[in-house]
């Protein structure tokens, strides 16, 4: 009988600092590890990858925002057994200095059909072909006021699909259908929402 043991780190994410905007998407707890391509996964392992991309406008808002974390479906194409460590399920990553929070991680079994949550620390779970598991990582919170932030910087965000035209509300920018920014009413929210604050 052929046996495999197949162990990968799901890539997180840093919360903004001064200065910087928090890293997107790397290992927060190893060092020296490879983030392996899904093609060469696949081809050594009885495993299907379905999606594997970046966390969209889930990270803190803030002068310097958080980094965004990834988001990953593994299908199981033959039985097994898994164990997983994770943590950050409970309780999202606090902002600092008027940043806001970021947005805690989840572990889903066959998302979308017979879909159920499970808890960020497994010993020993059988899995059987057809199993999808989603593991979603944590996104970093914010440093400093959303208000704060370079609107140039906001605009990239969204044009790069990190966050959404809705979300560049919360930093007080508004950015019109064709991308670009609206200067006056991104003066008139910036003064609305600091008036409230």
């Amino acid at each position: 009988e052929n046996y495999w043991v197949y162990m990968d780190i799901t890539e997180g994410a840093y919360g903004g600092r001064y200065g910087k905007d928090g890293l997107d998407c790397v290992d927060t707890l190893y060092a020296n590890t490879r983030n392996n391509p899904i093609e060469d996964i696949e081809s050594h392992y009885p495993l299907r990858l379905q999606r594997y991309e970046l966390r969209e406008d889930e990270c803190g808002a803030g002068k310097w925002r958080g980094g965004l974390g990834s988001i990953r479906d593994v299908m199981c194409t033959d039985d097994g057994r898994m164990c997983l460590e994770g943590d950050g399920h409970k309780f999202p990553p606090w902002g600092i200095f008027g940043g806001e929070e970021g947005t805690p991680g989840a572990l889903i079994l066959n998302p979308g059909t017979n879909e159920a949550s499970l808890p960020s620390k497994i010993s020993d779970r059988r899995t059987k072909t057809g199993d999808t598991f989603r593991t979603v990582s944590p996104c970093g919170g914010g440093y400093g006021s959303p208000l704060e932030r370079d609107v140039g910087a906001v605009l990239d965000d969204v044009i790069d699909g990190f966050i959404s035209r809705k979300s560049a509300e919360k930093y007080g920018v508004i950015i019109t259908d064709n991308l670009e920014i609206d200067e006056t009413g991104t003066a008139k929210l910036r003064a609305k929402l600091k008036n409230l604050q």
